[in-house]
């Protein structure tokens, strides 16, 4: 009987230790693209959370001036200062102070601090036929070691539609149903002449190894946005999506060596034979001219993330200019792979 109880008790604890495997290797799966603001665990209840509130405009918006007030949380005990403070939630309101949209974030507790730091800028844009307002959101998450974190980007956009401040979709592919604005101009004998008036502003957006300026399309009249530009190239005998060109910025890191060395393309295009091999010096003249990147919007929770892909950079080492391309060459011009920064 001893012996029967034995093996239950151990067929128990068997089962135990099976599903607690099972979540365990959930949790340690894929890492998502999902922002990760969104959590369960509210510390509201709990004491040593300071609440305040900080005001963002008014932005003149159409015939209406609105006002955006971000909820801001603080551990006054925290003892990692970087995971001390997040965003917990995003109000607009009206002049009126009525409540045109709202988005939380509610806010999850891990030893030290947050389980992550969300923070927000917001800023008014325009074009030739209307304005808006962006939200850029970062998102800042621990990793390993300890004294780094990794870091995501997020943005909403928004624009009157019908008459009220809303959020406007996830940008279309141009091509796959994109807003296209024309404009009509009669001419003196009669004869009309419809000219194509794209409303385009940009967004600076972190590549992961220095910031593009990515081109949008804006409908008013409809709310919707489109890709800015896309690029397309025979190559194999079709059409295939290639990088288009968008004005680059970045701030250099010297490497720690004396030197090192880059390949330099003469086009972007990954070709052994076309490259010349440069001796990068840490005090060489760094200029940045450009850069070539295929952008896709992706959407998640009523977030948009911007990402990159055949990404290359325009450059000039000490009077020499060509392309680079990929993690090693980036690095070796004082751009490695990190964090996105103010």
């Amino acid at each position: 009987m001893k012996t029967g109880v034995s093996k239950q008790l151990m067929y128990f604890l068997w089962a135990i230790a099976s599903l607690a495997t099972s979540f365990g290797a959930l949790a340690a799966g894929p890492e998502s693209s999902a922002p990760e603001p969104y959590q369960t665990t509210n510390p509201a209840g709990l004491s040593g959370v300071e609440e305040t509130e900080q005001q963002r405009g008014p932005f003149a918006i159409g015939e209406q001036n609105y006002t955006v007030v971000l909820h801001i949380k603080r551990l006054v005990a925290a003892t990692s200062q970087q995971f001390a403070q997040t965003l917990a939630g995003l109000e607009i309101r009206d002049a009126s102070g009525n409540l045109m949209f709202e988005q939380s974030f509610p806010p999850a507790l891990a030893a030290g601090g947050f389980q992550q730091s969300v923070s927000a800028s917001v800023e008014r844009f325009s074009g030739k036929t209307g304005a808006g307002l962006v939200v850029h959101y970062i998102e800042q998450m621990p990793s390993i070691p300890p004294a780094q974190s990794r870091v995501n980007e997020f943005w909403q956009l928004f624009g009157p539609i019908n008459g009220k401040l809303a959020p406007l979709p996830r940008p279309t592919i141009l091509g796959e149903g994109a807003p296209v604005m024309t404009v009509r101009m009669r001419a003196a004998d009669g004869t009309v002449a419809i000219i194509s008036q794209p409303d385009v502003i940009e967004v600076r957006a972190w590549t992961g190894n220095f910031y593009v300026f990515v081109p949008l399309r804006v409908n008013w009249a409809r709310g919707r946005l489109a890709q800015g530009q896309r690029c397309m190239e025979m190559s194999g005998g079709g059409l295939g999506e290639v990088g288009c060109d968008m004005r680059a910025e970045a701030v250099r890191k010297p490497p720690s060596e004396e030197f090192t060395f880059l390949r330099l393309f003469a086009e972007n295009h990954d070709n052994p034979d076309s490259a010349q091999h440069v001796v990068v010096q840490r005090n060489s003249n760094l200029q940045i001219l450009g850069s070539r990147a295929i952008t896709t919007w992706n959407e998640t929770g009523g977030l948009t993330q911007a990402a990159f892909s055949d990404v290359w950079l325009r450059v000039s080492v000490d009077g020499q200019q060509g392309w680079i391309h990929g993690e090693e060459d980036f690095a070796a011009v004082g751009l490695p792979a990190g964090s996105p920064t103010p």
